[in-house]
């Protein structure tokens, strides 16, 4: 495929939309919706189409709610995070305590949080892509699948966007969002931001519109098995919207649509394989919708060592991870729960003789883990949309709209399907808050560390969360984040308020 190319400026918040003039064969401006169609997976997807590292998406949630702990495990940090690393670990620790200079201090570090360009980097492939399709060559079909591509995508950034950055829908739907930016144009001024009512507003406008144009298309275009959107994906994510909203009927009837209309099961735990690892994230596991985002970037703060002293060798030291799954979470799971052993990641190490060690749970799980529990590869999807969500977005939207028989039923589908056949008893004579309290359990087992959990916390509005941060495996300092804190809308870099003086700051919350 000839290469296209596109030019941003100030970090895709203002940006050119002319693909430049050939200047060789190898760039040209696309004329078919082919072309088209291929450029997506290069500029809009949020990982290449060759498999190599993009920006993971949720990596800046991945250590800010009450899934992970540092490690109890009495250790001394590699040293090298002394050195090479230690703008990364300082950063780490900023980001594990929620500080409201998180921002300054990954500019000093020299490891500034790229992901607000990154996001606005992926929109401007999705909007280049919808100024240009109706004027290039190509049957209906080819246009309408480049549009249906692109305004799910676009749909998707934006829910994220407005989730890390702006305030809850549910607390202050006309609070600070972020800025709507839907051509690729140059923009002749900054651009303010939007309310969060009006992010979601077009977030529903772009998925609608998705859904028509996939359900224009014949049926065997509407889904498929290669890595693209589809028009399960943009149901499932119009749900999980609702949710968000509170709009509770219409999260139900979008989980139903996914559970009911389509060919996905959910997995039964008992019958996974004993010999081999089982990868959820993977559009061979069938309760997978659509998969995203990279192992190697998601693992990032998984990358801090401790080093133990080698219990059979004075002079050798083992390596365990920092960060772990919380005390918390893994006693959630009761007996006769599956889930823990396989979605949980438990590390095991090896000393110098050779001898294997149990470690500590770590904060991940579901993807590439081989039958030894370690990570068998770092390449390839580290997210994925899955049927279990629908499960419990359904669930919670029904038991919110005092629908409780649909609610139970769609909670003890799911969990069926996660105990041992002996060990399950189903869910049964509970409804209002206390099946709510019930189903938002059970998501927080099902979901963890897929992204969800720091989401959901800021949409409750109800949770103070604790993070104790250790070293050696002593206490050295706890931190609280009252419920509702300011820092669950995230704090703007300078560098992105500097090239976008339209920009207003988030509140920002008192020094932890």
């Amino acid at each position: 495929m000839k290469k296209i190319l596109i030019v941003l400026f100030a970090g895709a918040i203002a940006a050119c939309s002319d693909f430049l003039e050939p200047k060789s064969q190898s760039e040209y401006i696309p004329k078919e919706a082919t072309a088209l169609n291929e450029m997506l997976l290069g500029e809009a997807y949020p990982m290449l189409s060759g498999g190599d590292n993009a920006k993971s998406l949720l990596d800046i949630v991945s250590i800010l709610d009450d899934d992970v702990m540092c490690t109890d495990t009495p250790g001394v940090i590699n040293s090298s995070v002394t050195e090479s690393n230690a703008s990364e670990f300082i950063l780490l620790r900023a980001l594990f305590s929620w500080q409201p200079d998180v921002c300054v201090v990954a500019e000093n570090y020299e490891s500034p949080l790229k992901c607000w360009g990154n996001y606005y980097t992926y929109i401007l492939g999705a909007n280049a892509a919808l100024d240009y399709v109706d004027g290039v060559s190509g049957t209906e079909d080819e246009k309408n699948i480049v549009k249906a591509q692109a305004l799910a995508l676009r749909g998707f950034y934006y829910f994220y966007l407005v989730n890390i950055w702006g305030e809850s829908y549910s607390q202050n739907k006309a609070g600070l969002g972020v800025p709507l930016k839907l051509t690729s144009g140059l923009e002749k001024r900054d651009i303010s931001r939007n309310t969060v009512e009006e992010v979601y507003e077009r977030i529903l406008k772009d998925l609608n519109e998705a859904e028509r144009l996939y359900g224009e298309l014949p049926e065997s275009l509407r889904f498929k098995k290669d890595y693209r959107t589809s028009l399960p994906m943009v149901q499932l994510l119009k749900s999980r919207v609702y949710l968000y909203m509170e709009d509770w009927k219409n999260a139900a009837i979008y989980a139903k649509k996914v559970i009911e209309d389509w060919d996905f099961a959910l997995t039964d735990l008992n019958n996974l394989p004993k010999d081999s690892y089982y990868n959820f994230i993977s559009m061979d596991c069938t309760e997978a919708i659509w998969v995203f985002g990279s192992i190697a970037e998601y693992m990032t703060y998984l990358d801090v060592n401790v080093y133990i002293d080698d219990p059979m060798d004075d002079e050798e030291h083992i390596s365990v991870k920092f960060f772990n799954a919380s005390d918390k979470l893994l006693k959630l799971y009761t007996d006769g729960d599956l889930r823990k052993a396989n979605y949980v990641l438990h590390e095991r190490y090896n000393d110098s003789w050779g001898n294997q060690y149990e470690g500590n749970y770590l904060a991940v799980g579901k993807f590439a883990i081989n039958p030894d529990h370690n990570v068998a590869a770092r390449s390839g999807f580290a997210h994925a949309f899955r049927l279990p969500e629908a499960y419990l977005n359904l669930a919670e939207a029904a038991a919110m709209d005092k629908d409780d028989e649909t609610a139970l039923w769609a909670l003890n589908e799911l969990r069926k399907m996660r105990f041992a056949k002996e060990k399950y008893k189903s869910v049964s004579g509970l409804s209002g808050e206390v099946l709510v309290e019930r189903i938002r359990l059970e998501r927080r087992l099902e979901l963890c560390f897929e992204g969800h959990r720091w989401f959901d916390l800021k949409r409750y509005g109800t949770t103070q969360v604790e993070h104790q941060w250790k070293m050696e495996g002593k206490l050295v300092q706890t931190y609280l984040l009252p419920e509702n804190d300011p820092f669950y809308a995230f704090p703007l870099s300078r560098d992105v308020l500097e090239q976008n003086k339209s920009l207003e700051q988030n509140k920002l919350p008192n020094p932890r």
